[in-house]
């Protein structure tokens, strides 16, 4: 059931854990946008994967932020990076060819405004949130004082809902194996300091020796730098094995914005998820370049 309790986040400011330095990354600048789009609807099919076995599972979003975006923010409206993303996917939201990860998507959005708009949108936290069962837990980590805050108005804190004002990285290393058995790892943090993709890395190798029947989900940016290769490299080097790759590049679609795609790397990716994921990725790809964007489904490392 979604809960439309959520309250408005109007700006966000992601904390690097890299080095403990904090940074004034501000995601509301870009909410919503395509990254977003893509982020948020693979994650709710790779999470309705593992919903096909009735065991509970344990949900970690390690950067969580504050769980929802105002579109109409002053920093979200100063690029409108949102166009590219859900404004313009939005007016396809009841077509009933619509895939079922983006249904859940757009039903989620749906849920948090009262007005058929989506001016409130929501993140990974959100997403989780409302898709948990009853014997589920889920904990979102944010180590920024005033994210924190705003994350723990936004959500209720319950038995099987924690909200930590803990370091992502010492979180993964805490938190893991769970009591469940089965667990979701979302990771995605602003990648403002370069040598956060090789962290990442790193943390989910040490994750995996610990948990290896856990589910990673690594968000990467595509930015003209290309430094998600060196994630990738890391990760090739790991030894972790079945490692699959999802990737839409949007090429000069959207010229304004330096980040010209994004994607997703998932550890032991569900085998019931895998339909739905390609499909979802399909739709994005021609819905939001009009099938001129370039897509990537395969596997960086194979089992």
């Amino acid at each position: 059931m979604y809960d439309a309790s959520i309250l408005n986040g109007l700006c966000i400011r992601r904390e690097s854990l890299q080095g403990g330095g904090m940074l004034s990354y501000q995601h509301s600048y870009h909410a919503g946008n395509h990254a977003d789009v893509l982020k948020h609807i693979i994650l709710g099919d790779v999470a309705a994967g593992m919903f096909n076995k009735d065991a509970p599972i344990f949900m970690l979003d390690a950067f969580a932020s504050r769980g929802i975006y105002d579109l109409n923010s002053p920093e979200a409206l100063k690029n409108r990076e949102s166009d590219s993303g859900v404004g313009k996917l939005w007016p396809l939201r009841d077509e009933p060819t619509n895939p079922p990860g983006v249904r859940r998507w757009f039903k989620l959005i749906a849920s948090l405004n009262m007005d058929d708009s989506y001016t409130r949108f929501p993140g990974s936290t959100a997403m989780l949130h409302a898709m948990a069962r009853e014997g589920d837990r889920i904990a979102a980590c944010d180590l920024h004082p005033q994210e924190f805050d705003t994350l723990r108005v936004s959500f209720q804190a319950s038995r099987r809902f924690s909200l930590l004002k803990r370091d992502a990285f010492e979180a993964i290393k805490g938190m893991l194996p769970p009591k469940e058995k089965r667990g979701l790892v979302f990771l995605d943090p602003s990648y403002e300091v370069k040598e956060e993709y090789r962290a990442i890395a790193k943390a989910v190798a040490g994750a995996h020796r610990k948990f290896a029947g856990g589910v990673y989900v690594i968000w990467y940016p595509l930015l003209p730098a290309e430094r998600h290769n060196e994630l990738f490299r890391e990760l090739k080097h790991s030894g972790i094995r079945k490692i699959l790759r999802i990737e839409l590049d949007c090429g000069d679609l959207f010229p304004d914005m330096q980040m010209h795609g994004s994607g997703m790397l998932i550890v032991n990716p569900p085998w019931h998820a895998e339909q739905a994921m390609q499909q979802s990725l399909n739709w994005v790809c021609d819905k939001l370049t009009d099938g001129k964007g370039r897509k990537q489904f395969s596997w960086l490392v194979p089992e």
